[in-house]
């Protein structure tokens, strides 16, 4: 389930998110200049969101795979194949042939 929501569900909804606040600040901004209020100097510079933008997604992106399942380093992959004629999905063991880590066991 997780996966699901990593790999659809997140890709899909991130950049209504984005608009959504893009437009929120923008909305916000409109209003100040309309009512005569200046704006702090970080909101007429829109790199350092673009730099904080990227550096949460950098930082989501490291936290994501480095707690993803992978095989590990002391791990064995035995890519998929196909046996009685039917395809038996890739797995990870450990280098001496015992255990199965496989993505769907």
């Amino acid at each position: 389930m997780i996966r699901k929501i990593l790999t659809i569900l997140i890709p899909l909804l991130a950049p209504l998110v984005a608009y959504l606040v893009w437009a929120w600040f923008t909305a916000q901004r409109r209003e100040a200049l309309e009512k005569g209020r200046r704006l702090p100097a970080w909101q007429d510079w829109p790199w350092a969101w673009l730099i904080t933008a990227g550096a949460i997604l950098v930082t989501v992106t490291l936290f994501v795979l480095g707690f993803s399942d992978g095989g590990g380093t002391d791990k064995e992959y035995t890519p998929a194949q196909y046996e009685n004629g039917k395809l038996v999905p890739g797995t990870f063991s450990d280098k001496d042939g015992t255990g199965d880590t496989g993505p769907d066991r």
